[in-house]
């Protein structure tokens, strides 16, 4: 587990310890029931994810009838300004971006893979915030949790046709061994940078790549493995 603690607010990025998949690929609701206590969260929250680029935005205690709110609405990212409510998402080599508005005490993870980055799932992100809560971009501070990485992210020729139509993607293959290569997390951040976020503030220090670190579940290392890590960001 790892944790960065701010003053206001706190994100856990989970690792291979995360049992939050059973070995037949059920989800371990007991996993969740126990991040509640770990993080002395008063709520808990997760979406069904399906690598879409849509979300929902959490702006009022009346939606929160419940402590464990799990996988009840599809999507891939959640933002809210509740304190104390953690929001999340599981990844297995896609990569978790975490948004925080210092200005508006808001804060948002996201699931970015492959499919949400071309169809513009962090642009949907920013617009949410700007209409939820008025958010500057360039306020905005940006962490990426641990994702397949450059380094082993390794993709076919024909795998670049998916990107025909997609911005920012001049600089994101890499050709290495003889093997094309793709940078996730290079192509988001080049995204953040065009949508007016400072570079200073996308932070990449707990962004270790998941293929290679075998501390983290990863789908393309194993994917016998259905294993999962969680990434769970609350304000305080």
């Amino acid at each position: 587990m790892i944790l960065h603690n701010d003053p206001s607010y706190k994100i856990y990025f989970g690792d291979s310890k995360d049992d939050c998949v059973k070995s037949d690929g059920q989800i371990n609701k007991e996993y969740f029931e126990k991040k509640l206590q770990d993080l002395k969260l008063d709520n808990l929250i997760f979406l069904k994810q399906i690598h879409s680029n849509k979300g929902i935005c959490i702006d009022s205690p009346s939606l929160l009838n419940k402590k464990l709110i799990l996988f009840e609405q599809e999507g891939d990212f959640i933002i809210t300004n509740q304190r104390n409510v953690g929001i999340g998402i599981l990844t297995a080599d896609c990569l978790p971006v975490v948004f925080y508005d210092p200005v508006n005490h808001v804060v948002g993870v996201v699931h970015v893979g492959w499919k949400g980055a071309v169809t513009n799932i962090i642009s949907n992100v920013i617009k949410k915030l700007k209409k939820c809560f008025n958010t500057d971009t360039s306020k905005i501070k940006i962490y990426f949790g641990p994702s397949a990485r450059v380094c082993c992210y390794q993709i076919s020729n024909e795998f670049i046709k998916n990107f025909d139509n997609c911005s920012f993607c001049e600089d994101i293959f890499l050709k290495k061994d003889g093997s094309l290569h793709l940078d996730l997390p290079k192509l988001v951040k080049n995204q953040l940078l065009d949508l007016g976020v400072p570079k200073g503030e996308i932070n990449f220090d707990y962004n270790s790549c998941t293929i290679c670190d075998l501390r983290f579940h990863s789908y393309r290392r194993s994917n016998q493995d259905p294993g999962r890590q969680a990434t769970i960001v609350a304000l305080k």
